[in-house]
């Protein structure tokens, strides 16, 4: 007869038991750790790519930056997201300008409606959409010394230093679409 006393080794049901006790702990307690989602827009150029995380066909996603530019939000199909914070440089956005260019009247500069946020009328300063279709907002914005022109299809953002041939190309993509479809 053995000496249960003497043994020196697990036997492989109480691993198991140990091994299924560590599972259920760790799934309990990463399961409810749920890091805030975050937004982070480092440069004009790429709002798109910081945005399609969260578009998926179907859903309109907009990147809001209201109250003279220092704060932002993320609505998805036109509800706000709690979950997900907005994180952009406010210096990017200071004397930001948004022109669209179209064939009867020039250049312009956009207006943004107002939004209401937490029962309060905020005045937005910039606002970006990805579609349902997987367009986007299409115009030229102004930040400090640059201007970038956003196409609406899967086009890189055009950047330059001169108003003049961002509208230009802007006008070129934008009007050359238009006739097609005409």
């Amino acid at each position: 007869m053995r000496n249960n006393l003497n043994r020196k080794a697990f036997t492989l049901f109480e691993l198991m038991v140990v091994v299924m006790i560590i599972g259920v702990v760790y799934a309990l307690v990463l399961g409810s750790f749920d890091p805030k989602k975050s937004v982070k827009i480092v440069t004009l150029q790429y709002i798109k790519d910081a945005l399609s995380p969260y578009w998926t066909k179907g859903v309109k996603v907009e990147l809001v930056i209201y109250d003279r530019c220092r704060e932002s939000t993320l609505l998805i199909n036109d509800q706000l997201q709690d979950d997900v914070e907005t994180n952009i440089n406010a210096e990017m956005f200071k004397d930001i300008k948004v022109f669209k260019n179209d064939r009867h009247n020039g250049e312009r500069e956009l207006i943004f409606s107002p939004l209401l946020i937490d029962k309060r009328l905020h005045k937005v300063c910039f606002r970006f959409t990805l579609f349902p279709n997987g367009s986007n907002s299409s115009y030229v914005i102004k930040s400090g010394k640059k201007y970038y022109a956003y196409f609406p299809y899967f086009e890189e953002t055009y950047v330059t230093t001169a108003l003049d041939d961002a509208l230009e190309v802007f006008q070129k993509k934008e009007f050359t679409k238009i006739s097609i479809h005409e």
